[in-house]
């Protein structure tokens, strides 16, 4: 019985290793657009007409946002702190979603939270952006066909 142990033993541990290793309880999926990773800070809201005004900060003012390989976002605005769980393609942004702090906006706070709620989507609420990227420090998210914020790279 020993000998016989000695023998299919291993051959267990070497069948069941690469499934106790292969299982993982982390479910997140991978970010497939890693040129938005790192920290960012939105430079303009164009949030109306393609001919419409364009929203920027106040001197001094700075909306900052990091994003994350393992899916999560955090920053701030003048006056908030948010945070949250997003997705990436290739081209697609999708903010699942945004957590935030609720103290006054300025304007231009409130047209760049303005944009996460004019990007939702009627069926799963999740925001939607496309990822236009201008070059390694700079991209637009745009939304509704010509809406778009502006970040630069920190």
């Amino acid at each position: 019985m020993q000998r016989l142990f000695k023998i299919v033993g291993p051959l267990y541990l070497f069948i069941l290793l690469p499934v106790w290793f292969g299982c993982s309880s982390d479910d997140s999926n991978p970010i497939v657009n890693r040129s938005i990773l790192g920290q960012w800070r939105v430079t303009a809201v164009h949030n109306s007409s393609p001919t419409g005004p364009t929203i920027g900060p106040n001197d001094d003012e700075v909306i900052s946002l990091t994003f994350t390989a393992s899916g999560t976002f955090s920053g701030t605005t003048s006056a908030n702190t948010f945070n949250g769980r997003y997705d990436a393609t290739e081209d697609k942004l999708f903010i699942e979603e945004l957590i935030s702090t609720e103290v006054a906006e300025t304007n231009f706070g409130q047209a760049f939270y303005g944009a996460f709620t004019d990007s939702q989507s009627f069926n799963n609420g999740v925001s939607e952006f496309e990822i236009v990227i201008q070059n390694d420090d700079r991209f637009n998210l745009e939304y509704q066909g010509f809406k778009f914020m502006t970040l630069e790279r920190q």
